[in-house]
């Protein structure tokens, strides 16, 4: 049996104060002229030290899935914050953004032994300071350190694994703007990329893979097109990252948000199975109302 798992994860956002970043993380100090005073560690807050629990967790997970198979880890796109939107940064300057991004990719090398290859998919402008520039300095950055890991980057990723078939962008549709419409646009946009691929002479992707919208969506479609049954399965990938304020306004203010990653199973050609790997937090504040005394309401936080 040829079996090979592909985890994929998007969106870390490195650098963000609610984004991804590994404790062992660390940046210089200078003094006021700028020379160098020492290096030091960024202080984790509360959600950083959950989205890292999580993060590792989640890829322990897929070592325990994989057992002795060989692992793919792509991660497609925005690996860090970018300074398009400068509220909430660990930092602005994009050493130390890169530089955390370098630190978030250490699990996958110290906790997958199967790790056979590594491929980063450029994200957005706003994220990656233009032209996949923080995508292009971890690919380098990974090549020197981790030789014996296969690395590559790409806008677009078109792998096949076993004979099994993934598309793989950082951009797509959106999982939908009302509860009730979950999945809608998802599967419109999957049927015509499946029927651009049949009408260029192709099969279409088994499997297809897209990210930005920090949210887990899974929709797979069937077409029969000349007497052959053709099935690919779409999914939008959550993230490692809380929404900041300006995040929150353009994704009106949900009550949940959900963080992870996914696991392909590919199989002799097949996709055998997809492991969600997610975990959903309600963010808002709770308050309750137990009534007045002389006047003042009591509330629990």
């Amino acid at each position: 049996m040829n079996r090979t798992i592909l985890a994929i994860c998007a969106d870390l956002h490195g650098g963000h104060y609610h984004g991804l970043m590994n404790p062992e993380t660390t940046l210089e100090e200078q003094d006021k002229i700028g020379n160098k005073i020492r290096d030091y560690h960024p202080k984790m807050n509360p959600i950083q030290d959950y989205l890292w629990e999580t993060y590792t967790a989640d890829i322990d997970l897929v070592r325990e899935i994989a057992g002795q198979d060989p692992v793919i880890a792509i991660l497609a796109g925005d690996m860090t914050a970018g300074i398009r939107h400068p509220d909430m940064l660990v930092s602005n300057r994009m050493a130390d953004q890169v530089a955390i991004a370098k630190a978030n990719m250490k699990p996958w090398h110290e906790r997958l032994p199967t790790l056979a290859g590594v491929r980063f998919v450029k994200g957005t402008g706003a994220h990656n300071f233009g032209d996949g520039s923080s995508e292009i300095l971890l690919s380098m950055f990974e090549e020197e350190k981790y030789p014996a890991i296969p690395v590559t980057i790409t806008d677009h990723e078109l792998i096949t694994v076993g004979g099994m078939t993934a598309d793989i962008s950082h951009h797509g549709p959106t999982p939908g703007s009302r509860n009730w419409l979950k999945g809608n646009e998802a599967r419109y946009y999957l049927r015509s990329l499946m029927m651009d691929e049949l009408m260029a002479g192709q099969a279409p992707p088994r499997l297809v893979v897209r990210g930005h919208y920090h949210t887990w969506c899974r929709e797979t479609l069937s077409i029969d097109f000349n007497g052959v049954e053709y099935t690919s399965t779409l999914v939008i990938l959550p993230s490692y990252t809380f929404p900041n304020g300006f995040a929150r306004q353009m994704i009106r203010s949900p009550a949940r948000v959900t963080h992870g990653m996914m696991a392909a199973e590919a199989v002799d050609g097949g996709l055998l199975r997809i492991y969600p790997l997610r975990h959903t937090i309600d963010i808002r504040t709770k308050e309750i109302i137990h009534g007045s005394t002389r006047g003042v309401l009591a509330a629990d936080l």
